[in-house]
């Protein structure tokens, strides 16, 4: 599979765990709204950016920033559940790490790949 391919799926999956992942995060508690609500969409809606960047440029640090923003992503969903909130109750949770270990792994894959291409 091609790069562009790769790109292509990865910014696919990040665009389809937003549809899953958004009606869930209206459901936080209301004085989650400007604090982990936000820094939890903002940091998968910066994944979705810089993998848009990657295509545009081929700039390797945008594979580097989304990879950072997943990391992000999967600490604040961590948070969430570990606080509780009914949003990420355990199926949630489960269904969320599963979706971005894909995209992980899938982003893992091309960081290696530009990484021996030189």
């Amino acid at each position: 599979m091609d790069i562009q391919t790769k790109t292509d799926i990865i910014h696919q999956k990040i665009y389809d765990f937003l549809l899953y992942i958004y009606p869930l995060l209206t459901k936080y508690p209301k004085y989650e709204k400007f604090s982990l609500q936000t820094a939890t969409r903002n940091a998968i809606l910066e994944m979705l950016q810089e993998v848009i960047k990657w295509d545009k440029t081929a700039t390797k640090s945008h594979l580097y920033t989304v990879d950072t923003a997943l990391q992000e992503s999967k600490e604040l969903l961590r948070l969430a559940h570990d606080l509780k909130y009914s949003a990420m109750n355990a199926r949630h949770y489960g269904e969320s790490c599963r979706k971005l270990k894909e995209i992980g792994v899938m982003l893992g894959e091309m960081i290696e790949e530009v990484k021996t291409r030189k």
